[in-house]
């Protein structure tokens, strides 16, 4: 990978294909990798590639707050999701931005540098789909903001699709965790399902556009994600606002309106859906009943379980057993 990295304004970090074992829950088949350690942590960089499209994972497991000076070789066109936790990024000619977690974007990035401000120790998950410049001249979805950006491409200016980072819904995530396992597939597989979720960004954001900016501190941010790894990890919990409130020390109205920011969803529908999403998994192949999936995810009654299961995906649970696993 064509890629240097600084940490702290230290030395270029020394990156090996030897991956210490801490990372092996991290690694994506199909996909190389190599990784640099330090007094900070661990970074993992896996990459999937096709016909001029690649996909890079970058995973940073870090023990204490870092900076990062990223310096690239050439421009690259990126359409960025940012999936786990929050991170500010200096992009020369573009300023500070911030993708919270589950936000996206379209970029242009025509000079080398550009800096990674981490505020807080934890684990922080990007992915980064990479087109060639011609790409642009292809038949995608009409968006009026398209023609600004591309204008800028042609002079090689730096260039941002939106001015605010789009939330990535539900649907728009499953793509991309799709994409992500396509490197066991063939590179015919990848560059389709590249361009395919470049298309559906264009039109969610033609549908769908977010205008207004994240209005919560980075530590606001960071708490309202503490609060939904939290409920992730514990689903059998009900998770009742004032429960919420007292984990993060936000008041309700900050926990509510930052769930919308964030995720686009209120912490009780946030909790439906990854209990929805962790039923749908286990019921597939027969490998579990389905009442033993209802208590795994937090249904205590087996009639409200099946109920809710259906109105939300419209197939039992039961039916849902009898599909190949996935």
């Amino acid at each position: 990978m064509q890629i240097k990295l600084i940490a702290d304004n230290l030395k270029e970090l020394a990156f090996t294909d030897q991956l210490p074992t801490a990372l092996n829950g991290y690694l994506v088949p199909g996909a190389s990798a190599v990784a640099a350690s330090g007094n900070f942590g661990h970074v993992l960089f896996q990459q999937i590639q096709s016909n001029g499209v690649f996909i890079r994972l970058q995973h940073f497991l870090l023990n204490r707050g870092c900076t990062f000076t990223m310096m690239e070789y050439e421009p690259l066109i990126k359409l960025r999701f940012h999936l786990v936790n929050h991170i500010q990024y200096h992009i020369e000619g573009l300023g500070n931005l911030v993708f919270y977690e589950q936000g996206y974007n379209l970029l242009y990035i025509p000079f080398q540098n550009n800096r990674l401000y981490f505020q807080n120790a934890g684990v922080y998950f990007s992915v980064d789909i990479h087109f060639p410049v011609y790409v642009l001249s292809q038949k995608l979805p009409p968006l009026v903001l398209m023609n600004d950006f591309q204008k800028k491409v042609l002079h090689q200016q730096p260039a941002m699709l939106v001015p605010v980072n789009q939330v990535a819904n539900r649907s728009l995530l499953t793509h991309v965790h799709q994409l992500i396992q396509s490197g066991k597939r063939s590179t015919a597989a990848l560059h389709t399902r590249s361009l395919t979720l470049l298309h559906l960004c264009l039109e969610n954001i033609s549908e769908h556009p977010v205008w207004e900016p994240v209005n919560l501190t980075m530590q606001e941010a960071q708490a309202i994600f503490m609060a939904r790894t939290k409920m992730e990890e514990n689903l059998k919990q009900e998770w009742t606002i004032k429960e919420l409130t007292q984990l993060t020390g936000l008041n309700d109205y900050k926990l509510k309106t930052g769930f919308q920011q964030l995720y686009h969803s209120s912490p009780a529908d946030y909790l439906r859906d990854i209990r929805m999403e962790k039923a749908w998994q286990l019921l597939s192949g027969k490998r579990y009943s389905v009442s033993q999936v209802a208590e795994e995810v937090g249904y205590t009654n087996l009639s409200a379980f099946s109920k809710a299961f259906k109105k939300y995906y419209h197939i039992t649970a039961r039916a849902r057993t009898k599909e190949n696993p996935e």
